[in-house]
């Protein structure tokens, strides 16, 4: 995200420009499978709302109203992080270390609050220091990272512990963040050393982002309507129609979302 926003800020006007390049990549297919989702399962407009404005969806455990797109809670942190990503990029390299390493101290101790999982996975505090560690490597910090990930294998050993131990803490979700973060963060700097443009990798891609949001909705529809709970089938329908809002949504969206970038400043 430093990269992009960086780049942009030399085709365009910064933070302007950030801001509509994400808009215009996550909104506009978000909007689409809500609609579909909303028109399966009625909310009232007060829900609906929440639902639409997608940042309250990350708050939904304390607010109290339903989630229409069960996954979009991971996607509403991550808007909460571009919202940052305009300031965080001004910061020092030593600043970007200090918001990480207290972050992951919320991260550590999190088994211990209330409401656990917020502050340790559907939270951004608790997770910053995961976005702050891909600046970090976009910024070759390399002997920091290696401290981040250091420090999180010792807290996946304590976190096993717990459950070994049968301690009742909550921690179950902490093991996963754990291993997710010991492996991407070992992963995504191998990244730059494969070129860019590879069709294969640009049609996996494409899948991804509407694949996330509308496997869960779609399934919900099809075990409710036909009563179908078989995995294979499930997929196969959430592929068909991830296909369907690519040639609708992604890819007209995405051409303008290109051509804006090109556009000269101004």
């Amino acid at each position: 995200m430093e990269r992009q926003f960086q780049k942009l800020s030399r085709s365009g006007s910064g933070t302007r420009a950030f801001y509509l390049d994400r808009f215009l990549r996550i909104y506009p297919l978000f909007f689409a499978v809500l609609l579909l989702a909303w028109m399966a399962n009625r909310l009232s407009w007060r829900n609906m709302a929440a639902n639409v404005m997608l940042l309250p969806i990350n708050y939904a455990e304390f607010m109290g109203f339903p989630v229409l797109i069960a996954p979009s809670w991971s996607l509403a942190c991550e808007v909460h992080f571009y919202i940052l990503v305009p300031m965080l990029v001004l910061c020092s390299t030593k600043t970007l270390r200090i918001l990480a390493g207290a972050s992951l101290c919320l991260f550590a101790v999190s088994p211990f609050l209330p409401l656990s999982t917020f502050w340790a996975f559907t939270g951004l505090p608790g997770v910053l220091f995961t976005f702050l560690s891909g600046i970090l490597i976009n910024r070759n910090d390399g002997g920091f990272i290696k401290t981040l990930w250091l420090a999180m294998l010792l807290m996946l050993t304590g976190f096993a512990a717990t459950k070994l131990a049968h301690t009742g803490l909550g921690t179950g979700i902490n093991i996963n963040v754990a291993i997710g973060y010991l492996v991407a963060t070992a992963v995504v700097p191998l990244l730059d050393k494969f070129p860019a443009n590879v069709k294969w990798d640009k049609f996996l891609g494409l899948f991804a982002y509407p694949l996330f949001l509308c496997h869960s909705p779609a399934a919900g529809f099809i075990h409710q309507h036909w009563g179908i709970s078989q995995p294979f089938a499930l997929l196969v329908a959430s592929l068909i129609l991830s296909a369907s809002l690519i040639l609708a949504v992604e890819i007209p969206f995405d051409r303008f979302r290109y051509s804006i970038r090109t556009a000269p400043a101004g």
